[in-house]
Order: C-alpha cells, then structure tokens, then sequence
C-alpha cells in the first residue's frame, strides 16, 4: 500500500487556529467536534487533523489493540498511524491483492476509510470480531459516511450511537472529513 503525502517529507507543521496566524496550543481534543458544532476551526488539513486525532487518542479508540499482536486493529485499503501502542493489520480489498492469511485471527477493530466499491459487505464477513471491537469509518461528507454505513451492511453487526460521529476541526470551507465509530455487538 502506498501513502500519498502531499507536500513531501517530514516537516512540522504548526496547528492554528483560524482566527488568528498566531499559533495557540490545541490539544487533540480539539482536532475533531461534532458535526455542525460551533467548534474554534482550525487552519490545518483535514488529513493532518485526523491522523493527528487518531495518533494521540487510539488507545482509547482501540483499547482491546493496545499491544496485543493477536488482536490488531485490521485497516482496508488504508494508512493511517494509529501511532506505537496500537497493533495493526493492514488488508486490501481489491481482488488481484495477496493478503496475508487472517483465517482463525479475530481483530480488536475496522478501520475503514474511504471505503471503496471493493470493500463489500461479502469481503468484510472473511474476518471475525472480537466482542466489543471498535469501527471506525472515514468519509469525506456526511451523506457519503452514511451512505457507506448502509452499502456495507454494518448495521448488522455493529452498533452506532448519534454522539459517536465526529468531523475534523475544519469550515466546510476547508472540506472536512467524517467519521463514525461503533462496536461490534
């Protein structure tokens, strides 16, 4: 799998707000906010909010991962750092792809994001779940997360609450991207 970077290499990047070009200290609390919130918007990518949010929260996102190398995290067509504690699994949907055997493995969590016409409700039963494993899916807008939610079945096994969906921290101006998370049942 490969990771588009956008700018290339390594570079700090400072995370400000947009009311200001000074700098303030934002905690990765505040790199996401519920949808259509009155939330302080951030001007940074939306990409770079997110891993940023995943990085410093995963271990609450993901707690049965949390070094357990025979529960990873399983990820589909996607790199996103989950950063050093959480373990993850990394599967491709499309059909010429040779995957790793997971048969017999049950992952502690899905991370879907920008889950494509490859990703399909037959392909995510190849896997098991652990009791109270946690989804976690990606869009680029609300209408395409729920939409994503319903094409692949998720609400069979799944379970999702109102308060579980979030957007980074940015205007709809800045495109902002959407993601929902859930436990297995």
């Amino acid at each position: 799998m490969k990771k588009q970077i956008a700018i290339g290499g390594y570079r700090a990047f400072i995370i400000k707000t947009k009311m200001t070009d000074v700098p303030t200290s934002v905690g990765p609390s505040q790199y996401v906010c519920a949808p259509d919130s009155k939330h302080v918007f951030l001007a940074t990518p939306a990409q770079l909010l997110l891993e940023k949010y995943l990085q410093h929260t995963s271990q609450k996102l993901f707690p049965l991962s949390i070094r357990n190398y025979a529960h990873p995290v399983l990820s589909v067509d996607c790199y996103l750092n989950l950063g050093p504690e959480v373990t993850v699994c990394f599967v491709s949907s499309r059909p010429h792809a040779i995957n790793l055997t997971t048969t017999g493995l049950l992952f502690s969590g899905l991370l879907l994001c920008f889950a494509d016409s490859f990703v399909t409700p037959a392909f995510l039963k190849k896997f098991a779940f652990l009791k109270g494993a946690t989804l976690c899916v990606i869009s680029a807008d609300r209408s395409s997360l729920r939409h994503t939610v319903g094409r692949l079945e998720l609400e069979e096994e799944w379970r999702f609450r109102l308060s579980d969906e979030f957007q980074t921290a940015n205007s709809k101006e800045d495109r902002p991207l959407f993601f929902l998370t859930g436990k297995h049942i």
